[in-house]
């Protein structure tokens, strides 16, 4: 029999793929999951993996440092407090990975 698996598991699965660094079946694989499993959770969960925070080789983005005192970057105030800077050819994807949370 098929395991099931709640909401709140597969969004934790979700959160964990995207701050591995791991493609999909790199971590399908590390935690032993089917791949077709692991896509009906993304396609359930309105995750589109044409989405700006995955990379061209199924990847999650990663953090970079950007330089505070760096003239060519753009720095967003968000109203919980943070702040995030990138330069200006990462706006789109900041602002979108900003809408995901």
């Amino acid at each position: 029999m098929a395991n099931r698996y709640p909401l709140t598991v597969q969004l934790q699965h979700i959160q964990a793929w995207l701050l591995s660094g791991l493609s999909k079946q790199e971590y399908c694989m590390q935690e032993k999951l089917t791949l077709s499993t692991f896509y009906y959770w993304l396609n359930k969960n309105n995750f589109e993996a044409s989405q700006s925070n995955v990379g061209l080789d199924g990847k999650p983005a990663r953090r970079t440092e950007v330089a505070r005192d760096d003239p060519n970057t753009v720095t967003l105030h968000l109203p919980n407090g943070c702040s995030v800077s990138c330069y200006p050819g990462q706006l789109t994807t900041v602002m979108q990975a900003l809408s995901l949370a």
